[in-house]
């Protein structure tokens, strides 16, 4: 794949490593969706980007922030060396060739954290419902609609704001957590950890529990040697990897200790072909 970044787009050549739905419609972001017209956007802080497909495997990305949006999209990183180690297990091959357009998003963390801790226990619609009134509420009003609201911003909401947008118990987790992320030094702090100190600064946060942390570190710390169990993920295990294990901590050493630091973007490919599996 090449890509080419303009004023006001990134080109994509050859892109038989991206595809859309592979990166935005695989659990990871919540701000996205499509047209009827087939064209793709995505909301990340106060920038937009727009996908459309101008011939097979070929792309504009049309948007404000070329350079953060070439940078989110993790076009600097190889994807075809990835594949052609994790090709090597043959019970990978199918999710590999389904989800081969799959990417892992470098987001912003503090947009990561906040939105993860809305996501436990909590299912796709009800999360993306909830970051938007919340970006209604609090982010700054743009051309195309709200940006996520910062930190400073968040920092006036309250527990009832954050029940009134569907946070339900987790409001006031939100609330503590930015209050901590506005009066300390955590970002800063945890960015300069390795992954094991990183899970364990992550879970002093409130609603902050193992998997979350596992997806914080994987999508807002760009740590790949972790591997997030959810309800899809747990099933991949016990379906087709046949384990026996029951603790979703010990499932997720039992990934990372066979994909090493391959194992978040070996959980992404599994994770986008088991719900295409379970939808078919």
């Amino acid at each position: 794949m090449k890509y080419e970044v303009t004023n006001d787009k990134i080109i994509l050549t050859d892109a038989d490593t991206f595809t859309p739905d592979g990166v935005l419609a695989s659990g990871q972001v919540f701000r996205y969706g499509h047209e009827k017209d087939g064209t793709w956007w995505v909301i990340s802080g106060d920038n937009i980007a727009k996908i459309c497909e101008i011939t097979p495997k070929n792309y504009e990305i049309c948007t404000t922030n070329p350079k953060f949006f070439a940078n989110y999209f993790d076009f600097g990183t190889n994807y075809d060396m990835i594949l052609s180690r994790l090709e090597k297990f043959e019970i990978l091959q199918p999710a590999l060739a389904y989800g081969r357009g799959v990417r892992l998003l470098r987001q912003p963390l503090a947009e990561v954290i906040i939105n993860f801790i809305i996501s436990a226990n909590n299912n796709i619609p009800r999360i993306q419902g909830s970051v938007e009134k919340i970006a209604r509420k609090f982010g700054k009003k743009m051309p195309w609609g709200y940006a996520f609201p910062t930190l400073k911003e968040l920092s006036h909401a309250t527990v009832d704001d954050f029940v009134s947008a569907g946070c339900g118990y987790r409001a006031p987790y939100l609330v503590d957590t930015i209050s901590r992320l506005n009066t300390t030094d955590f970002l800063d702090e945890v960015k300069e950890l390795d992954t094991l100190n990183a899970r364990e600064k992550l879970l002093t946060l409130k609603g902050v529990g193992p998997k979350v942390a596992d997806c914080i570190l994987l999508f807002g710390l760009n740590k790949y040697d972790v591997f997030p169990v959810d309800t899809w993920i747990d099933k991949v295990y016990h379906e087709d990897f046949k384990g026996t294990e029951t603790n979703r901590n010990k499932i997720a050493k039992y990934f990372v200790d066979t994909f090493k630091l391959d194992s978040g973007y070996c959980q992404q490919y599994l994770f986008y072909y088991k719900r295409y599996l379970s939808r078919k």
